[in-house]
């Protein structure tokens, strides 16, 4: 067997920091998932729900949500976050370990959302392996919303560091990351060190994780759609529901089972 090459040695991904991924995650989809919840009702579906950051919300807001995630920090963090939820409110949550390139759920939905997390798909087959998973899950009448980064647009070479978080216990962590983008195999090497420090300035510890994102560009995004059978309701360049151009920085699909495909 072939060595892995720098962009497939991804074992790490986010596994041992889900701890601190809610200090650097970008909330302002939560609007936007609010509303369609509104709009198509419960129950939903979060695919690669992470720490639960947008199935919690929505299960405080009323719904009655399934979070599926497959790492096990993430989970941990999701449960503790939901062991602080009112009784009324967990009630309404389920966190369901599993993989959504082949997850199956005694239940369809009317609302199924994967927040930011596709591109963790790595391969063609994965993706596809995914929406066909989704659209099994819909109700006839059910939504999916699909956000991508368009790989076009991604950097091939950049270096961040993010404002620092602090946890609840004073405790603070900063971030900085480097990008790597391979055009030709269409991946994306990120490389995270996560630095924490006491509420003295004191370094307590430091963590490197890799995770490998794939560039899913505008073709493949299209063919990976048609050939599922779902179709497209609408699509967007932000969340601000801006008509998608060549230039978004975003790729949000709104999906639903193709009304002229034989069951």
């Amino acid at each position: 067997m072939s060595a892995k090459t720098p962009y497939e040695d991804h074992t790490s991904g986010y596994e041992g920091v889900g701890e601190f991924y809610d200090l650097f995650a970008d909330n302002s989809d939560v609007l936007f998932y609010t509303q369609y919840a509104r709009s198509m009702g419960s129950p939903i579906l979060e695919l690669a729900a992470g720490t639960g950051r947008i199935a919690l919300f929505l299960a405080q807001e009323g719904f009655e949500v399934v979070a599926l995630e497959k790492s096990a920090s993430m989970i941990a963090q999701a449960r503790k976050k939901a062991s602080r939820l009112s009784k009324s409110v967990s009630s309404r949550l389920s966190i369901v370990e599993g993989s959504m390139t082949r997850f199956s759920l005694d239940q369809k939905f009317a609302l199924i959302i994967v927040p930011n997390s596709f591109g963790h798909l790595l391969t063609f087959e994965d993706q596809l392996s995914t929406l066909i998973c989704v659209k099994e899950h819909l109700l006839d009448e059910g939504v999916f919303i699909l956000d991508l980064y368009p790989g076009e647009l991604q950097y091939e070479h950049a270096t961040f560091e993010d404002p620092p978080g602090i946890l609840p216990d004073g405790r603070k962590v900063t971030r900085i990351g480097i990008i790597e983008s391979d055009f030709q195999k269409k991946l994306m090497r990120l490389e995270l060190q996560y630095t924490v420090q006491d509420i003295d300035g004191a370094v307590l510890k430091t963590i490197n994780v890799v995770s490998t994102a794939a560039l899913i560009f505008k073709e493949d995004a299209d063919r990976l759609i048609q050939i599922s059978g779902l179709q497209i309701e609408d699509e967007f360049g932000d969340f601000e529901k801006n008509p998608y151009t060549l230039d978004s920085g975003r790729r949000v699909f709104i999906l639903k089972r193709n009304i002229g495909e034989k069951k």
